[in-house]
């Protein structure tokens, strides 16, 4: 599995440094971060070792960008009240859950990489909740209820460490299922078509666009959808559409 680690709107240099040496510690080298406050990020001095894996840090615009290669996205979160919209694993039990319940993090008979990525919020509120609906399931720390939310580099250096942990002792082995798992870039393109042609249809007119659009993403997040798979439905959703525009469609 390659891992990236992505830091959401940073802005302290300290943490940022902090959450870096803390993935070279552990064997991790893919570190994002998207929409930093830009005149201090890369301004860190608390990265020794660790100082080219922040200067080959990729910047993004969007999460969606950050994320459009990735088979499995992770949300991390202290909950804060918030209503669990996904499965919400205690970092100690991430074992235990990537055995049972997630997509196999190793390769696939075609022998392309699995790409994962875990996310961390902004110092002051954490992921908020358009970054945590992109993930597939939340990753909670154990804490002191009196104090929940956690440092951002701490909470990246218990991460590292339990991926790390997680990973060594997960044996290897190829993916027995119907080629490689749909990206994160994939299943929202499909989610886009999908909007469209809700709207076409009149279909759930009560929901807001956004109700809609985090709906259909959490079926497709469910599914698991192939890669060959999301071939065949961007081409029965052309056919939709083009009977509910009136136009002929294709192949009959």
């Amino acid at each position: 599995m390659n891992l990236r680690f992505i830091l959401v709107r940073p802005r302290n240099p300290l943490n940022i440094g902090a959450a870096a040496r803390a993935m070279a510690n552990f064997g991790f080298n893919d570190l994002a971060v998207v929409k930093p406050f830009a005149p201090v990020w890369r301004e860190t001095t608390s990265a020794p070792g660790a100082e080219k894996l922040v200067q080959d840090a990729r910047v993004f615009s969007s999460i969606d960008h950050a994320i459009a290669d990735c088979h499995l996205v992770v949300g991390t979160t202290a909950l804060r009240n918030r209503r669990p919209e996904r499965p919400v694993v205690s970092l100690p039990r991430l074992m235990d859950y990537l055995k049972q319940e997630a997509p196999s993090p190793f390769l696939s008979k075609e022998n392309e990489t699995f790409q994962a990525a875990i996310l961390f919020g902004p110092e002051k509120t954490g992921l908020s909740g358009p970054y945590l609906e992109r993930c597939h399931f939340w990753i909670t720390i154990p804490t002191d209820p009196a104090c929940p939310s956690m440092n951002m580099g701490q909470s990246v250096a218990l991460c590292a460490y339990e991926w790390a942990r997680t990973l060594e002792r997960l044996a290897p082995r190829a993916l027995t299922g119907p080629g490689p798992l749909a990206t994160a870039g994939d299943v929202q393109r499909l989610v886009s078509q999908t909007m469209d042609l809700f709207e076409a249809a009149d279909y759930l007119p009560f929901l807001p666009r956004d109700a809609q659009e985090k709906k259909i993403r959490r079926l497709f997040q469910r599914w698991q959808i192939r890669k060959q798979d999301i071939q065949l439905l961007h081409g029965l959703f052309r056919f939709m559409m083009q009977g509910l525009t009136g136009e002929k469609p294709r192949g009959r």
